[in-house]
């Protein structure tokens, strides 16, 4: 190990004295120091993790982080305020010649990690098992009360509540359960995941649509439970959701591809300069460290091979 960073040292320090030939000597330190991400605020708690210990072991790290909506964060890139984005979709092919014409920047990316689009319903609501033939009718506005659902308990008007009308969250469910058409029925916007569930657990009749990560219980070790204030739905992939074969989207579940609503996370870069730490944060969420935050605090599947062991629990 020890030899692998003197080998990467050194390879950082050529790279530099080769730069100084170019534009490097118009770099200052600040530039060198700067750790700068537009990020999907959908993933703003694993990251904020990620930053603060990226910050715990690099303390001259200047952090200037930026959560909004995917949209936002992916024009910044392209007009490159921030050299760093993370969002649940890769660059384009025409976004990055688009980066390099303009700026004469080449992009790197790389996916860190698997997350899930989870449903939350308010704590009275049994309709708990939702499968994915449901979503969609009550997304393209077929089923707009509780009553059309095959076995519902529950009545009155189904409210939809996401956290942005540009998030990759309204994005991922137009285009995945949608097949590209508009979403339809009573819809709501709260501005932010958090009002997402603010607004779930007060309102009986409403479907939460948000990132799981926002629902991680911190007092549980095992990423097993969620925010006690709504109900998780559990989804199915079959056309009718019973208990047996309806999930929740806990890592297992998402790793083993029974939790239906996936999608992969993503961070690009286009910062050209090999020292700058603003690369090395790049590299750290794709390596053991950071890849193990993921893995212990946040309800997301690390990019890397996990190992499922099964365990005997006695109270």
């Amino acid at each position: 190990m020890r030899i692998y960073h003197i080998i990467y040292i050194v390879l950082g320090v050529t790279c530099f004295l080769v730069s100084c030939g170019g534009n490097t000597s118009k770099q200052t330190k600040e530039d060198y120091l700067t750790v700068e991400v537009a990020c999907d605020e959908t993933f703003r708690p694993i990251i904020e993790q990620e930053l603060n210990a990226f910050h715990a072991k690099y303390p001259e790290a200047i952090l200037d982080t930026a959560f909004m909506s995917e949209t936002q964060a992916i024009q910044l890139f392209l007009e490159d305020s921030f050299r760093m984005v993370i969002t649940t979709r890769p660059i384009t092919e025409s976004e990055k010649a688009y980066i390099l014409d303009q700026h004469k920047l080449t992009v790197e990316s790389q996916p860190i990690a698997h997350d899930a689009i989870a449903l939350i319903l308010h704590l009275s609501n049994k309709d708990s098992l939702l499968s994915i033939h449901d979503i969609k009718r009550i997304v393209t506005g077929q089923y707009s009360r509780w009553e059309q659902l095959p076995h519902s308990q529950s009545q009155g008007n189904i409210e939809l509540v996401f956290d942005n009308e540009n998030s990759s969250t309204v994005r991922f469910i137009r285009d995945s359960i949608c097949e590209g058409k508009e979403l339809k029925g009573t819809l709501k916007t709260a501005k932010s995941n958090q009002n997402v569930i603010n607004y779930v657990a007060r309102t009986p009749n409403a479907i939460g649509i948000i990132g799981v990560d926002w629902l991680r219980n911190p007092s549980d070790s095992t990423n097993l439970s969620f925010d006690s204030h709504v109900r998780v739905a559990r989804v199915s992939h079959s056309s009718v959701a019973e208990y047996g074969n309806s999930f929740q989207p806990v890592q297992y579940y998402i790793a083993t591809g029974d939790y239906p609503l996936v999608r992969k996370l993503f961070i690009s870069s286009t910062e050209p300069y090999m020292q700058a730490l603003n690369r090395n944060f790049y590299h750290y969420l794709t390596d053991t460290e950071g890849q193990l935050i993921i893995t212990k605090s946040s309800q997301l599947l690390p990019i890397v091979p996990v190992h499922v062991k099964a365990v005997d629990i006695t109270e």
